[in-house]
């Protein structure tokens, strides 16, 4: 099973709160305030935690003499140690918090810094090389096409989750919905549609990381 805007859109409008058809057959038929809640609950799910299903490898081969490349579509992973997981030729590289205090120099790359959306080597590299990033991707799904994409716009765009969790996510993103479209405060149902929400991302948490989960996690 895949799961498209398109379940994920008549299954939320098929809740007792929504209030939208819940036959749509294509994107023609969405309302798009109600697209906008959805991927605003993606969004606050996936961002919320570090869902292993996330984690990318970047890999960019490096060319002699030039110390720019681009960064990877997402948030670069740390160690225990608070090391950024980025690896030259598979030594981990320093993390270079005063670039501008830096000589030009070639040679073998030792550190890295962040410089207009690029990834700087120092040294600058003299030679090819396998620069690796581990990361955490900030795109949700893929278009039809197989590209990733960072929201979910056309009935056939899918959502990038395992399959043995697509129905815990579902759910989740379905409830988390309810909470952005109808829900609020001075609601009389509005803790109790919190409690729903916060039990499905819980259970969402839970097999996903295959531990006794941790009580204080929430969005």
């Amino acid at each position: 099973m895949t799961l498209t805007l398109l379940d994920l859109y008549n299954a939320a409008a098929s809740q007792e709160w929504a209030m939208y058809d819940n036959d749509a057959i294509s994107d023609s038929e969405f309302e798009s305030s109600f697209v906008l809640a959805i991927n605003k609950s993606i969004i606050e799910i996936l961002t919320s935690y570090d869902f292993p299903f996330r984690e990318r490898t970047h890999l960019i081969l490096t060319i002699p003499k030039m110390d720019a490349y681009d960064l990877p579509n997402g948030i670069i992973k740390k160690d225990n140690k608070d090391r950024h997981a980025v690896k030259h030729n598979s030594v981990l590289l320093d993390f270079i918090e005063n670039p501008l205090e830096l000589d030009n120099k070639s040679g073998m790359p030792e550190g890295f810094y962040i410089k207009n959306d690029k990834i700087m080597l120092y040294p600058t590299p003299q030679e090819k090389g396998l620069v690796t990033i581990d990361y955490l991707t900030l795109a949700i799904g893929e278009n039809a096409k197989g590209e990733e994409i960072f929201t979910l716009k056309n009935d056939t765009d899918t959502l990038s989750v395992p399959a043995h969790l697509e129905e815990l996510m579902k759910e989740a993103i379905i409830t988390r919905t309810m909470l952005n479209t109808i829900a609020a405060e001075s609601d009389e149902n509005y803790y109790a549609y919190q409690k729903q929400a916060d039990r499905a991302y819980k259970l969402l948490i839970k097999y996903s990381k295959g531990v006794k989960l941790d009580k204080s996690i929430k969005i």
